[in-house]
């Protein structure tokens, strides 16, 4: 059974009779005629009652009528989303994020989706971006925002947010209250650091600023996502680093987010892909969406 058998038989349904169908399908009447037996055969059962001078569905066409609507509803749908996957406007995607990117990009993003009526299913993963590098490698990934930058030849690399960093300091602390805070001013404080197991982030541009300025930082934490080191600045347990944009949140129980003197103190997000592999339709979409949102021009 076929599309095409299902379409006339509805046809002959809804009409009552093969000659008004056949008008209405654009073919002759013997060949349909031909075709409602076939189909009949094919199915094994009788969809007509032929017994008087107007075709009489009987009790089994009355159901293969309505299961043959259903199949070609459903068949409409299958090619109505095939070609929006084709297009790009609906899958799933998976994206590994930073914190910051969870937090401040992604709903502008999913406002966007939703804005544009794109049925796309973003599955957001955070976690070590190393882990995460290992993942996009094997394309259970389609993307990753995250602060390290990498260079390795298979990955495009693209800088996609740059912002100036600021120092978390605990309650009462007595630099709080200045406008800027000179990175030698924190020689005695113990550091809470983000890991960067591979590539270039955060941590490694302080400890070189560190070294800059004259000395080297105790490190009392290493960690993956900001806000619990936030939250151990807030205990008193260090001072940490944050970009500028944490300082937006305005959630209660976070500490004073103070300005560095050090203007070449930026962090940055960056969104990696594989460059061997065509991203799939969904994807490439998405990625365009976050482009847009940081006012970043697709890499050529």
């Amino acid at each position: 059974m076929d599309e095409h058998r299902l379409k006339c038989f509805v046809a002959v349904y809804e009409q009552g009779s093969v000659s008004a169908a056949a008008e209405r399908l654009h073919m002759t009447q013997p060949p349909l005629s031909i075709l409602l037996r076939k189909l009949e055969e094919e199915l094994k059962v009788s969809l007509f009652d032929r017994s008087g001078h107007r075709l009489v569905p009987t009790a089994t066409g009355e159901l293969f009528y309505l299961r043959a609507k259903a199949l070609q509803a459903s068949l409409q749908a299958v090619r109505r989303e095939l070609r929006e996957a084709e297009q790009g406007s609906r899958g799933t995607v998976h994206v590994g994020c930073a914190t910051a990117a969870s937090l401040f990009l992604m709903p502008r993003v999913m406002e966007q989706l939703m804005a544009c009526d794109l049925k796309i299913t973003v599955h957001v993963h955070e976690g070590e971006t190393g882990y995460m590098l290992q993942r996009l490698r094997e394309r259970s990934l389609d993307l990753i925002i995250c602060r390290s930058q990498y260079t390795a030849p298979e990955l495009q690399n693209l800088e996609i947010m740059n912002e100036p960093l600021r120092v978390a300091l605990p309650p009462q602390h007595p630099l709080c209250e200045h406008a800027q805070v000179p990175l030698a001013a924190l020689r005695h404080e113990r550091f809470l650091l983000h890991s960067s197991l591979l590539g270039t982030g955060i941590s490694d541009m302080l400890l070189r600023a560190c070294q800059q300025a004259g000395f080297t930082p105790e490190v009392a934490y290493w960690g993956v996502e900001t806000l619990p080191m936030l939250l151990m600045v807030q205990k008193g347990l260090g001072v940490a680093f944050a970009p500028e944009s944490f300082a937006q949140l305005g959630m209660q129980g976070l500490p004073a987010l103070v300005p560095l003197q050090d203007a070449g103190l930026r962090t940055h997000l960056n969104l990696i892909w594989q460059r061997a592999h065509a991203l799939p339709p969904a994807a490439e979409r998405l990625k365009a969406l976050i482009l847009a949102q940081c006012g970043v021009q697709p890499a050529g």
